[in-house]
């Protein structure tokens, strides 16, 4: 079985952006996820990787938690990467997990469509999801990643989303970075009733299509961070190029 170890590359937790190790069939659990979260506890290494499967449907949304520093993967049936939290097709997926050095005994919490979760985990925190290769992935349990769902925060819904037009003349110009969801009637009820109450469909100046745009931000890492939360509730959300004013309105 080829290695992928020279064609992955290390994130900051030390964690590869592919699998290093097979998972192997007798180090894989089936374990049953619903809304409440399911906790459990394995003892996750550098060396070898433990994993967890369950069967899901598409378009339920998948949570986990973990505060230990570990690598996570989380595979499709179909063996392709999801960038959003909703599950793409109805089947098996698998978590493979191991630790970027030495041993550590895993708490893994998971549920699918969990109505108040803790955010699930990211770099930042313990746990990386990335890309496997074809490699990499088990025979009994091919996989393919996505990325856990993260529940919108508590502050949700507000009236108004983005940044307020500055006051002082002297700030401008000023950029504007608009964050954008596909346009359609769900999406424009789900923006408003989940997110930002003023969200509107309008049509968009880069493409000329229609779109629902969601919020607007003067800083584009604010965009970046807000689109994020939109793709942890739904799919598509984009970033537009930024308007320009030149003066205060």
């Amino acid at each position: 079985m080829p290695n992928s170890k020279n064609q992955a590359s290390t994130s900051s937790k030390g964690c590869l952006d592919k699998p290093e190790q097979s998972l192997e069939i007798q180090n894989v659990k089936s374990v049953v996820l619903g809304e409440q979260m399911l906790r459990e506890s394995v003892i996750a290494n550098q060396s070898k990787s433990m994993g967890y499967t369950f069967e899901a449907k598409a378009n339920q949304k998948l949570t986990y938690t973990t505060n230990q520093n570990v690598c996570i993967w989380v595979f499709t049936p179909d063996n392709q990467l999801l960038n959003t939290g909703v599950l793409p097709t109805t089947g098996k997926y698998t978590i493979q997990i191991s630790a970027p050095q030495g041993s550590t005994t895993v708490d893994l919490s998971m549920g699918l469509d969990v109505a108040q979760a803790t955010p699930a985990s990211t770099p930042n925190s313990s746990a990386v999801t990335s890309a496997p290769s074809p490699e990499s992935t088990p025979n009994s349990a091919p996989p393919a990643n996505t990325t856990a769902t993260r529940t919108s925060p508590s502050n949700f819904p507000k009236a108004s989303c983005g940044d307020p037009l500055p006051t002082n003349p002297n700030d401008y110009p000023v950029d504007f970075y608009p964050v954008y969801l596909p346009d359609s009637e769900a999406n424009l009820q789900l923006a408003r009733s989940r997110f930002c109450q003023d969200a509107l469909s309008k049509r968009r100046k880069d493409s000329r299509t229609r779109a629902v745009q969601v919020a607007a931000f003067t800083s584009k890492q604010r965009a970046i961070k807000f689109r994020d939360i939109l793709n942890s509730e739904t799919s598509g959300s984009s970033i537009g190029p930024p308007t320009r004013f030149q003066n205060k309105p």
